[in-house]
C-alpha cells in the first residue's frame, strides 16, 4: 500500500514537474485534474504496463530492448486519451545564442511531443524512486 500511494503522489510530482518544463504537457483545471491524471497513471503503470511488456516481448527482444520506452509513451497516449484534460500539443523550439553557440529553431510534432513528453515524465518519477529507495 505503501508503494502505491508513495507512486501516485511520485506521478503527480512528475506530470507536474514535466508540465512545468516542457510547454509540450498542457494540464487545464488545476490541481483537482493534476490528482485524477496522477491516479490514471497510476492505474494505467499498475496494471496497462505489465500486459504491454507482455504483448511486446517480440519486439523487445528483436530489438535488445531498445524500443522498451515505446509502452511509456503508449501509457502516456492512454492517459491524453481517458483524463481529456490533460493534453500534449505540438510545439516550436525558438532557438536561441549563447556566448558564440547557437541553437536553431526545431519544431517538435505531435509524435515527437510525446516521446519527449513520456520520457520525461518517465526520468523524474524512475529519479524520484531511486532517491527514495529503503
Amino acid at each position: 500500500m505503501n508503494y502505491i500511494l508513495r507512486g501516485f503522489v511520485f506521478n503527480v510530482f512528475g506530470l507536474w514537474f514535466a508540465a512545468q518544463l516542457l510547454p509540450t504537457i498542457r494540464i487545464s483545471g488545476g490541481w483537482p485534474v493534476l490528482f485524477l491524471a496522477g491516479a490514471v497513471l497510476s492505474l494505467l503503470l499498475l496494471i496497462v504496463k505489465p500486459i504491454l511488456k507482455i504483448l511486446f516481448i517480440p519486439l523487445t527482444i528483436i530489438t535488445f530492448g531498445l524500443l522498451s520506452w515505446l509502452i511509456n509513451v503508449i501509457v502516456i497516449y492512454l492517459l491524453t486519451i481517458l483524463v481529456p484534460d490533460v493534453t500534449i500539443v505540438p510545439w516550436t523550439f525558438p532557438g536561441g545564442s549563447w556566448i558564440g553557440f547557437s541553437a536553431p529553431s526545431v519544431h517538435f510534432t505531435y509524435p515527437v511531443a510525446i516521446i519527449a513528453s513520456s520520457l520525461l515524465v518517465t526520468v523524474i518519477t524512475n529519479a524520484l524512486h531511486k532517491v527514495s529507495e529503503d
